[in-house]
């Protein structure tokens, strides 16, 4: 007698309210098209909130800590600037801040996207929307690529240190070769590395198998994927609107 048997795992949630990876990216892209195009101080506002609550969320508290400083900071920053008369170095510092401003939600919620998020959870949601695993597979190394090239360059800066040896912005600028000796060649050794491993991995899940694969996780979208998708769709429709 043939019995069913759930095959399905569980993971340990990254999150304290589990949001599928279509609906992350869902906001990623929202939020920074309304960072680039409406410069309202709600909009901004908005987009600061939704991203201080996408990273309290992902259990990264102290990331979300140090976004709302810096993001909130340089807001009350440009309204105590906008009463006063503005020097030359301020202004300079002023434009530095919007800058920065600009482009931190986005930052952040890559760091979602790439670090808080599984490869697997990806996979099955291409998997469920039948998109190819040639696809799949090159979004997810894209969105790993500057966390691991991250990763390497700590553990070479460690190394370094270990031997003795200094390395920084400045010896870039002094010595650009020895810099370039010391930190851009063993980078290309460690990616070499890294490409045998992603190559063994995708042996290793059957990516050249040719045939229908059963994915780990099963994707599925909830009401509170649907909810926040909505909330996120009518912000950028409303600031859409009025920019």
């Amino acid at each position: 007698m043939k019995s069913n048997i759930d095959t399905q795992l569980r993971f340990k949630s990254e999150s304290f309210i589990d949001v599928s990876p279509l609906t992350k990216i869902i906001i990623f892209v929202i939020l920074s098209v309304l960072m680039l195009q409406n410069r309202s101080l709600c909009s901004e506002i908005i987009v600061g909130v939704v991203t201080t609550l996408i990273l309290i969320n992902s259990k990264a508290q102290k990331r979300a800590l140090l976004f709302t400083s810096v993001y909130f900071g340089t807001i009350l920053f440009e309204l105590v600037i906008k009463s006063l008369p503005i020097s030359n170095l301020v202004g300079f510092v002023f434009g530095l801040l919007k800058i920065i401003r600009l482009f931190l939600p986005t930052l952040s919620l890559y760091y979602v996207l790439s670090e808080r998020t599984s490869a697997s959870e990806y996979l099955s949601m291409f998997k469920r929307f039948h998109i190819p695993d040639s696809f799949a597979v090159s979004f997810v190394v894209m969105l790993r690529l500057i966390p691991t090239l991250k990763e390497h360059i700590v553990n070479i800066q460690k190394a370094l240190r270990f031997r003795n040896l200094k390395i920084g912005p400045i010896l870039f600028l002094t010595q650009p070769a020895m810099a370039i000796e010391r930190i851009v060649v063993p980078l290309l050794i460690s990616s070499g590395k890294v490409i045998e491993e992603l190559s063994a991995a995708a042996l290793t899940r059957g990516l050249d198998v040719g045939r229908k694969r059963n994915p780990v996780l099963n994707f599925k979208l909830t009401f509170v994927d649907f909810l926040v998708s909505g909330m996120m769709i009518t912000i950028f429709i409303f600031f859409g609107r009025f920019s």
